[in-house]
C-alpha cells in the first residue's frame, strides 16, 4: 500500500474513534440503543490492532456512540471501501462508479441439458395452460451485467453465454428475449439501467413492454404515448446493501394513450383458506380504449415495478402482482380469471424458476380442476405411490379434509402442505415413486406437450 494511502485510512481510522469521544464530552448524548448502555470503546494497542475481535467492538461502539447510527454504518462501510474491501459480497463493485448484484455474476453456465430442460418445461407449462383456453407468455428480462458489462472489475462470467444462450431458443415461440434491442438502446446511449440499483429504468422497461403488447396485439404498440413526469433522485439498492446509501438522477415515465383513461386500483390476495396474503397483494388496471382485449395476468418478479407503468395502459383489464409461482393458493382466483397470463422474470431467475422448480407442474397445481384425472387415491403416512408409465404424467396432491399439515416428497422436491397452499403438482417420469406424511388426496393427469 503507498504511504499517502496508509496516513488516509489511519487519519479515516483516527477520527472515527475520535468523533464520539469529542461529541459526547461537549454534551451530546446518543439514543438509547435496544435498551442498554452503550458500548464502550474497547482498548486499542499496536499489537490488538490485528485482533480479528477487535472488528466487531469496534463496530459496535461506533453504531452505539454516534449521534445518528447511520452515519456509523455508511462511516464503517466507507471505511472499507477505502482498504479495498467490500463492505458486502451481495454487491460486485465495477468501474466508473457502476455497482452490480453479485449473484447475477455467480450464475454457473448453462448446459445443453439444462437449455433441454428449459424448452421442455416451458413447452410443457404453455401445453397446460393452452389446454384450459388460456394464452401464456414468458418474458424473460436482461441481467445489466448482459447487457451493459463494461464496467465489470472481471468479466469472466456466465452472464452473456447464457443470455446468448436463452435468447438462440427457438422454441417456445411465446419465450420472449429483448436482448438484441436492449443492446441496440444501449449503443444508442439510452439510460435502460440504473448505475447503482440492480434493475433496469422504465426506459428499459419499455422495450420489453413493447415486445410484450407486439405478441400480444401485433402493430399495438407507440412510441407516441411514452410521457416523461418527472425527474426523481433514485436511490439505488446496491448501494443501500453496501451501507452507503446514493442516488442517481433519473428520469420517471409513463404511458398514456389518447383517447383511453385508465384506472388502477390494490386489493389483498386471498389464500385457499379465504385468511387474507399478507406478503403480496394485486394492483388492478382498467382502460376504456384498450390495446389488449380481455382480462390479463401479469406475475411479475422485482423487474416487473419499473415494467407496470409502461405496459398496464395498453389492456382491457390486467392484474399486477409480483409473484412467480402459479402454484401458491393466492394466486388460483386470478389465475381462473384471466385469459392471458404473462411471466416475467430477470435472466439470473432460470436457474431458479425453471431448474430448481418445474414451472409447468406449478401451473397445473393452479389449473388441477380443469382436468379430469385417470386415477386418484388416498395416501398416508409411510405409504407410497409407485407409477407404471411409458411417457411422464402429473400427479397433483392436496392434503385431505381434517389436515392441519402435509409432505409430499418426489427425487429431490419435497412439498409442505397447509391450509392456505393446500396443494401441489409432481411431473412424473417412468417408474417414478412418490413419499407421504399426513393424510393426502392425489390424481395422477395426462397431459401430451
Amino acid at each position: 500500500m503507498k504511504k499517502f494511502e496508509a496516513k488516509i485510512i489511519a487519519l479515516i481510522f483516527v477520527a472515527l474513534i475520535t468523533v464520539p469521544v469529542i461529541v459526547f464530552a461537549i454534551g451530546m448524548r446518543p439514543e438509547p440503543n435496544q435498551n442498554r448502555p452503550p458500548t464502550p470503546l474497547p482498548e486499542i494497542t499496536v499489537e490488538g490492532i490485528l485482533d480479528r475481535e477487535l472488528t466487531p467492538q469496534l463496530d459496535q461502539y461506533l453504531e452505539d456512540s454516534l449521534i445518528i447510527a447511520p452515519t456509523a454504518v455508511a462511516a464503517e462501510a466507507w471505511t472499507d471501501v477505502a482498504i479495498g474491501d467490500n463492505p458486502n459480497p451481495e454487491v460486485t463493485i465495477g468501474t466508473n462508479g457502476w455497482l452490480y448484484y453479485t449473484l447475477s455474476l455467480d450464475r454457473p453456465c448453462l448446459t445443453s441439458a439444462e437449455l433441454d430442460t428449459v424448452v421442455d418445461s416451458l413447452s410443457r407449462a404453455t401445453a397446460i395452460v393452452a389446454a384450459t383456453g388460456r394464452d401464456l407468455v414468458f418474458a424473460v428480462a436482461p441481467d445489466k451485467a448482459t447487457i451493459i458489462p463494461d464496467f465489470l472489475p472481471d468479466d469472466d462470467t456466465c452472464v452473456d453465454e447464457n443470455a446468448l444462450a436463452l435468447a438462440a431458443l427457438d422454441s417456445p415461440d411465446n419465450l420472449i428475449t429483448v436482448w438484441d434491442e436492449m443492446s441496440t438502446a444501449r449503443a444508442n446511449e439510452r439510460p435502460i439501467y440504473f448505475r447503482l440499483d440492480t434493475h433496469w429504468t422504465n426506459e428499459g422497461a419499455g422495450i420489453m413492454a413493447e415486445a410484450i403488447v407486439e405478441r400480444l396485439t401485433p402493430g399495438g404498440w407507440s412510441d407516441e404515448v411514452i410521457t416523461e413526469t418527472a425527474t426523481v433522485e433514485h436511490e439505488g439498492d446496491l448501494t443501500v446493501l453496501l451501507g452507503l446509501p446514493a442516488t442517481e438522477e433519473s428520469t420517471d415515465l409513463d404511458v398514456v394513450i389518447p383517447g383511453s383513461e385508465h384506472t388502477r386500483a390494490t386489493r389483498p390476495l386471498l389464500t385457499a383458506a379465504g385468511t387474507e396474503y399478507d406478503s403480496v397483494v394485486a394492483v388492478d388496471f382498467t382502460a376504456t380504449a384498450p390495446v389488449v382485449t380481455g382480462r390479463s395476468l401479469v406475475m411479475h418478479d422485482s423487474y416487473g415495478w419499473a415494467l407496470t407503468p409502461m405496459l398496464a395502459p395498453y389492456f382491457e383489464q390486467a392484474a399486477f402482482i409480483a409473484e412467480t409461482n402459479p402454484a401458491g393458493g393466492h394466486m388460483w382466483n386470478d389465475l381462473e380469471a384471466a385469459t392471458t397470463i404473462i411471466h416475467v422474470s430477470v435472466q439470473r431467475s432460470v436457474h431458479d424458476i425453471v431448474l430448481g422448480r418445474d414451472l409447468a407442474a406449478d401451473f397445473l397445481a393452479a389449473f388441477a380442476d380443469s382436468f379430469q384425472s385417470s386415477e386418484q387415491g388416498t395416501r398416508e403416512t409411510g405409504e407410497r405411490l409407485e407409477l407404471d408409465t411409458a411417457d411422464g404424467v402429473y400427479v397433483v396432491v392436496e392434503m385431505a379434509a381434517g389436515q392441519e399439515t402435509a409432505e409430499v416428497a418426489y427425487n429431490d422436491v419435497t412439498a409442505k402442505l397447509n391450509a392456505d397452499s393446500p396443494r401441489a403438482a409432481y411431473y412424473v417420469g417412468p417408474g417414478g415413486t412418490m413419499y407421504f406424511a399426513g393424510v393426502v388426496d392425489y390424481r395422477v393427469i395426462e397431459i401430451s406437450s
